[in-house]
């Protein structure tokens, strides 16, 4: 995996856990940073062989604290900041 691991043992954790809207207050089992699309590949496989509870974060600023969970993994896609296009497969 490219990007970061955070569990609650790490110190950035309650700043990588904090959602736009303080109102929720989710504590995820762990945070993974995706550094690209194979991260979020790893991630999402990871999820479901274990079958945790999955939010996917952009932003952070789900108005219904959708981009957080409790006790699950969050996926966070903050620092994925491009898109690479295929013109000839079509495919993004």
């Amino acid at each position: 995996m490219r990007g970061e691991l955070i569990t609650p043992a790490d110190a950035a954790y309650d700043t990588a856990r904090r959602l736009w809207n303080p109102v929720f207050d989710h504590k995820p089992a762990l945070i993974v940073h995706c550094a690209g699309a194979a991260d979020v590949r790893r991630a999402v496989g990871f999820t479901v062989a274990h079958g945790l509870l999955t939010a996917v974060r952009g932003g952070g600023h789900s108005v219904s604290g959708q981009s957080g969970c409790d006790g699950g993994l969050v996926i966070d896609l903050s620092p994925m900041r491009a898109v690479e296009f295929d013109p000839i497969a079509k495919a993004a």
